[in-house]
């Protein structure tokens, strides 16, 4: 069966037991003892109550005082067992709604890092689901629908009680006046469930809602925000969409409160009609005083049938992302490449990387990027590749990278494919820093050790890799030294410039050389950072990197100028190839380019000269 097509709650349940059977097993037996604890201390209350006038005129050493006192003690045991009982069972019922979230993000988290390739998290589909298993459910998750189950089950069990001791009186009492609270209870719920799932499939129009207030509250947004005078523009686009999905939501409730007018016109019958059948029968005396209170304790009860908590409402709205979650799994499994090889990739490239008759589309794209693209990346050199904006520059990385393998052509290293490759393998091969790299919210030694594993507890490597980015500096004036985090967000954090996040990223990528890689990728790797500053940072880059393959992308000439090879892209393929003086000599389209920013060029340069 299809699992979007199967109930929510079954689907909870279902995965419930994955957080350890000897947990799930001890609930469930809580769970059961509680409709037998109620029917115990519903008797044994009856029998306490009926037996008071006759233990009062008889003495309690007489039968009736012992059944008082028999049916006192039975009260208290039971109340106690009862106590104890939700007190452990919410203990362990919070336990395993912990660890059912756990086991889901897991899920979800291996279904995302697992493939060598990103184009599964690329998919707007997939990031609107993911947006559905977030849209404002207030702290509402499938580990708070599964603590909910345990006491919605309770609530449905505990009518067993009532409908057998009313049955007994009149066997079709519990039928009349259960069918009434049912037809109620079922209008309820479908009220509820169909308000949570109009909400879900909002998720998209309320996600670019809340974009509206990350820009609000972003400290970089937030200061465009005032500068340009956006205040009231946010507010209005919030409220815009907000508004735009709340609307569908509130006319949905307002037409499911008009179906629940005939339900409960009929509960309010129902009940009207239980207590006078069982008034009735205690006056013409057919019920003694100990049954009387049975009985109308056992109609108190029927009302569990109507019970409709936040324990539901929490069932319903937690459950309710369950589906979405092991969708966006199955769609990211979909639509994830296969990206695959078994052979190893130690200490390549030797002699080259060629891109052979290399096409490329985009997953759920129709744009084709490159269209037989040939270029060759000779080992221990340093090439630019240059182009207009569109050309494909970053999408090479991307190839290179292995993140996505060509829709046409192949890619071989040293003439071997690929994809005969181990990807895992050849990606610890690739160090890459790419235009939007990470600013990881987390200390300088987890930015710049990610950059190894193998390397991140060597003080000496981090240092080394530190120094040669230019960065000792920024480290060295950090409160923390490297244990330092890089945020305001958190306690003695501290947020870095734009030059100085890109020379801890240069860090993060000289470690990665010096724990093996041998492919080395900036993808506009000196943007924040001044003329001069570039061209000193690397002069020294390609000092420090000789002998490594290295792949610049840059818009400066100042850059790509001191490289060994530069490649210009258009349209999908290589139209110049050759050095800087080569290319310059031939007059074509990397000569134009570069006659446009010399004379910019050198103005900056005698600005910071200045």
């Amino acid at each position: 069966m299809n699992r979007l097509r199967t109930s929510p709650r079954i689907l909870l349940v279902r995965l419930m037991p994955s957080t350890g059977r000897l947990l799930v097993t001890t609930l469930a037996v809580l769970v059961l003892a509680a409709p037998v604890l109620t029917l115990v201390i519903t008797v044994a209350g009856g029998i306490l109550v009926g037996a008071v006038p006759d233990a009062v005129r008889e003495g309690f050493e007489a039968d009736a005082g012992r059944r008082l006192l028999t049916a006192l003690a039975v009260l208290g045991g039971a109340m106690v067992v009862q106590y104890a009982c939700n007190g452990l069972r919410e203990v362990l019922g919070l336990l395993c709604g912990r660890r059912l979230d756990r086991i889901l993000k897991t899920r979800v988290l291996d279904a995302t890092l697992s493939p060598a390739g990103v184009a599964h998290v690329e998919d707007p589909e997939v990031l609107d689901k993911i947006a559905m298993t977030r849209a404002e459910n207030d702290g509402v998750t499938p580990g708070t629908a599964a603590v909910a189950v345990l006491q919605v089950a309770i609530t449905r069990l505990e009518v067993i009680p009532p409908v057998l001791l009313l049955a007994l009186f009149r066997w079709w009492l519990p039928i009349v006046v259960g069918a009434a609270l049912y037809w109620m209870r079922t209008a309820m719920h479908g009220h509820i469930r169909e308000a949570v799932q109009t909400r879900i499939g909002q998720a998209p129009v309320l996600r670019r809602s809340e974009y509206f207030v990350e820009l609000a509250l972003t400290p970089g947004a937030a200061k465009e925000a005032r500068i340009f005078g956006l205040a009231d523009w946010l507010r209005g686009r919030f409220s815009t969409h907000y508004l735009d999905a709340m609307a569908t939501v509130w006319r949905g409730r307002a037409a499911t409160r008009r179906r629940m007018v005939l339900p409960l016109l009929s509960t309010m019958a129902g009940n009207t009609l239980g207590y006078v059948v069982i008034v009735t029968a205690a006056a013409s005396g057919q019920v003694d005083l100990a049954r009387l209170v049975i009985l109308v304790k056992a109609m108190h009860g029927m009302r569990t049938i109507l019970n409709f908590g936040n324990e539901d409402v929490d069932l319903e709205r937690g459950a309710a992302v369950v589906p979405v979650i092991l969708d966006v799994e199955r769609m990211m499994a979909e639509r994830r490449e296969a990206i695959s090889g078994t052979r190893p990739a130690d200490g390549l490239p030797r002699e080259a990387v060629r891109f052979e008759g290399v096409c490329f589309t985009y997953p759920g794209s129709t744009h084709e990027v490159y269209a037989g693209l040939d270029l060759e990346i000779r080992a221990g050199e340093s090439l630019a590749v240059v182009g207009v904006n569109g050309a494909g520059k970053t999408t090479l990385v991307k190839l290179l990278a292995r993140l996505h393998d060509p829709t046409g052509g192949r890619i071989t290293v040293d003439g071997v494919d690929l994809r005969e490759l181990d990807p895992a393998a050849w990606q610890r091969r690739v160090a890459a820093i790419f235009q939007d790299f990470t600013h990881y919210e987390l200390s300088a030694r987890d930015n710049v050790g990610f950059g190894s594993l193998p390397l991140h507890g060597d003080d000496a490597a981090l240092q080394r890799a530190i120094e040669q980015a230019g960065a000792r500096e920024v480290v060295d004036a950090l409160p923390n030294g490297l244990d330092t985090v890089l945020s305001r967000r958190f306690t003695d954090g501290v947020d870095l410039s734009g030059g100085q996040w890109q020379r801890m990223a240069l860090a993060r990528a000289l470690l990665a050389v010096e724990g093996g890689a041998g492919i080395l990728v900036l993808d506009e790797p000196t943007a924040n950072l001044d003329v001069r500053a570039e061209a000193e940072l690397y002069d020294r880059f390609l000092e420090l990197t000789r002998g490594v393959t290295t792949v610049v992308i840059s818009h400066r000439f100042s850059t790509v100028r001191r490289a060994d090879r530069i490649v210009v892209l258009d349209g999908g393929r290589v139209v110049e190839d050759g050095s800087h003086d080569e290319l310059v000599a031939l007059g074509g389209r990397y000569a134009h380019m570069f006659s446009l920013q010399a004379a910019r060029f050198l103005d900056d340069v005698a600005a910071t000269d200045g």
